[in-house]
């Protein structure tokens, strides 16, 4: 069914599909959240599940692939259902507006009909995802800027 799916969207469509949504949200700032929130503004999206906070159990492996509990982290998720698709989403932190979002892009993008609302979205997540690499290398050439050599024996 996922071939299928995917045969049926464009190339944009099958670059933010496998592109990690949640991340490029998360690195968004308020304002932008909001004009994404604003692209569905016009759009029939039901609320299934209304943003809701909780914890979840952070769990890492070691470096003997041993299973560690680093401790607990506040996540929202909401879920949205556009034209009888449902999304999903987990975002950091306590902030149903991102998760809403966030949800509403995944329910959009999962749509398999072309629409005005889902290339407008893919428009703005490719515009915020070169906006985050370029804000991305500029902050590594602030670091690289700092790289600090030492000499242990000076003269030698």
């Amino acid at each position: 069914m996922a071939t299928v799916f995917m045969s049926l969207m464009s190339e944009k469509e099958k670059h933010m599909a496998t592109k990690d949504m949640t991340m490029l949200i998360a690195g968004m700032d308020d304002q932008r959240v909001e004009q994404l929130l604003e692209l569905f503004s016009n759009e029939e999206l039901m609320i299934s599940m209304p943003p809701r906070v909780g914890l979840l159990m952070q769990t890492v492996k070691d470096c003997f692939e041993t299973d560690f509990h680093l401790g607990e982290v506040l996540v929202t998720e909401a879920s949205v259902c556009f034209r009888g698709v449902e999304g999903y989403a987990m975002v950091l932190g306590e902030s149903p507006r991102r998760a809403l979002a966030r949800a509403a892009s995944d329910a959009v993008l999962r749509f398999n009909q072309k629409t005005e609302v889902k290339s407008r979205l893919i428009d703005l997540l490719e515009l915020e995802e070169v906006l985050q690499s370029k804000q991305q290398a500029e902050n590594a050439a602030l670091v690289a800027a700092t790289k600090v050599s030492f000499d242990l024996m000076a003269g030698a």
